[in-house]
């Protein structure tokens, strides 16, 4: 790679990062499916409220601290099992599609691709249907994901090929 053109080399690095932050996108959606299973979610709002307790002392209409715990507060209360499966689901995979695309495995630019339209797919059918800011934002990531991956798939191929 060190022959490689600077924009590739660019582009490159913006691939690595994105999938880095994907990664930790993953680990943060396992980390709040274990939280949601372990009953931790009735928690939250308590939580939240102790944490900006001294910064909404010192300013009551802090931008970050009110919407935090706005969103917090949105929660839904009752049955959480779907949460827990999706986020474990979509965390799970991105972590397993960013393993191999790090890894270099053949299949991994084309698992990848897949998998995040799959999700993609579905939030929108889920966004359709019940609605949510959230799954907009996760969606938004997923496509810019696999443009980022097609794009590093079809560099890696023409310089392979």
């Amino acid at each position: 790679m060190s022959n490689a053109p600077e924009d590739y080399q660019a582009s490159h690095r913006i691939f690595v990062v994105t999938l880095i932050a994907k990664g930790v996108l993953g680990a943060i959606q396992l980390s709040t499916a274990a939280a949601i299973y372990l009953g931790l979610a009735a928690k939250l709002p308590a939580f939240t409220q102790w944490l900006f307790k001294a910064e909404l002392a010192e300013n009551p209409n802090d931008f970050l601290a009110t919407h935090i715990i706005s969103m917090v507060g949105i929660a839904p209360a009752s049955d959480l099992t779907f949460y827990t499966i999706y986020f474990s689901a979509h965390g799970a995979l991105h972590i397993a599609v960013v393993m191999a695309l790090l890894y270099g495995a053949s299949w991994a630019h084309h698992a990848a691709i897949v998998v995040l339209w799959a999700f993609v797919a579905y939030q929108m059918f889920e966004w359709a249907t019940v609605g949510g800011t959230a799954l907009l934002v996760l969606t938004a990531i997923d496509l810019i994901v696999i443009y980022i991956t097609m794009r590093e798939y079809r560099v890696n191929r023409s310089a392979s090929g």
